[in-house]
């Protein structure tokens, strides 16, 4: 991967962020601010309180959170150079109180191969499918109302990828490193890692965490194994599925005590 800078670009009627690309980051936005999809279904932010941000891509989210309950601190994991670069300029530019780590959070520890994609960054992951991702993109843009001849010249049967080595370490581990002894909101965004960080955390950690806001990609019966694993661990868990995603694999799990 070659060194670049983030670019600096002011948001619709919204802040001014660090990203990679603009296009991608008023998608994001427009998901996040104005959609509220992470406060759905319950979830409740708490001053004071302390918010995991597992996939944090660019810090989009992060900075959500913070500009809804300023008096919280973050934990921030994104392990692709590019967005997490962006996503530490984010912090410092709002001047958020965030740790900033960039690495994966799996089932273990160790190292990995991820799959990095330049056009749409947030898609990036462990268990990448460069086909498979550009065909939701094509049903998100459809179930957007654009039509299948504008679709086909701005979206490629296959993303480019780029393969990037690494390290991968347990949500609990991180937890204890930090010190922490609450979670008030565990939100994971990890695009088909889902089970592999909750298989990474202990029931000590468990017992800590209050609220989960979760992305899912139900493959493989992935939905219904990450239902049961916050059933088994005291939590009400609610699904949903965003209209614009319809035809896809992805849901939005909230997870309440």
């Amino acid at each position: 991967m070659t060194e670049f800078e983030p670019n600096r670009c002011a948001l619709p009627d919204g802040p001014d962020i660090f990203c990679i690309r603009e296009e991608e980051a008023i998608v994001l936005y427009r998901e996040i601010f104005e959609n509220r999809c992470w406060l759905a279904g319950g979830i409740r932010l708490t001053p004071g309180g302390v918010v995991i941000d597992a996939g944090a891509n660019i810090g989009l989210s992060t900075l959500f959170f913070h500009q809804e309950c300023p008096d919280q601190t973050f934990l921030c994991y994104e392990p692709a150079p590019d967005p997490f670069l962006a996503l530490q300029r984010n912090v410092d530019l709002h001047e958020i109180a965030a740790t900033c780590r960039p690495v994966a959070l799996g089932a273990s520890k160790g190292a990995a191969t991820m799959t990095y994609y330049p056009a749409v960054t947030a898609m990036s992951g462990l268990h990448a499918d460069p086909r498979r991702e550009a065909g939701l993109t094509r049903t998100f843009m459809k179930n957007s109302g654009f039509r299948d001849r504008l679709i086909d010249r701005l979206v490629p049967p296959e993303y480019e990828a780029v393969p990037i080595e690494t390290q991968v370490r347990t949500l609990s581990d991180e937890v204890r490193e930090a010190g922490i002894d609450r979670i008030d909101l565990l939100k994971i965004d990890v695009e088909k890692s889902e089970l592999d960080l909750l298989a990474g955390i202990d029931r000590q950690t468990w017992e800590i965490v209050r609220q989960v806001a979760l992305e899912v990609h139900d493959v493989d019966g992935s939905l219904t194994r990450v239902r049961a694993c916050l059933a088994s661990h005291g939590f009400d868990v609610q699904t949903r599925q965003d209209p614009l995603f319809r035809g896809t694999e992805l849901y939005n799990l909230t997870a309440l005590r």
